[in-house]
């Protein structure tokens, strides 16, 4: 897999397209227009890190910093999911990272948006291959964690996918 450090993710979010110059993905997320999102997936920590396509056709930054990203593409995924913004996600999802990667305390990504509270990232998650049943350290899951958290849509999504108590 090529990596990229600007993602281009269109209106609706089918898909995102790796650049390696900003010029390049600004001008495609113009033509896409309005809803369009450019993720630079290398941005300096504390800057910003996601623009999206205004009404006017213009690239405007949105208010999602940047971390460390030196740190490598899966770190990068659990941190985007943590951010809680889709387009975020997918950018790192296309750069190449596991979607089942789990931090140092078996948590992953699917998880830690459930923790979140989720759903659209829940979705895209488990589209992308995430092991719906799978837990951390501790044995929790992402379903036991909706419960345990009363969050009813996340646990439906979950069972639709294949999630077991």
């Amino acid at each position: 897999m090529e990596e990229h450090r600007y993602y281009v993710i269109p209106p609706g979010g089918d898909g995102a397209f790796g650049y390696d110059s900003a010029e390049a993905a600004r001008a495609v997320a113009c033509d896409y227009g309005p809803g369009a999102h450019i993720v630079d997936t290398g941005a300096m920590p504390y800057y910003p890190m996601v623009h999206r396509v205004d009404e006017a056709g213009e690239p405007v930054y949105l208010e999602y910093g940047a971390w460390d990203t030196r740190v490598g593409v899966d770190r990068n995924l659990m941190e985007a999911v943590k951010k809680g913004y889709p387009p975020i996600v997918q950018a790192f999802l296309a750069k190449g990272a596991n979607v089942n990667a789990a931090d140092g305390d078996g948590g992953t990504p699917l998880i830690w948006a459930v923790a979140r509270g989720q759903p659209e990232t829940v979705r895209l998650l488990l589209e992308s291959g995430a092991d719906a049943n799978a837990a951390d350290a501790e044995g929790m899951t992402a379903l036991k964690l909706a419960e345990r958290k009363k969050l009813p849509e996340i646990a439906e999504i979950l069972v639709a996918a294949g999630a077991e108590e």
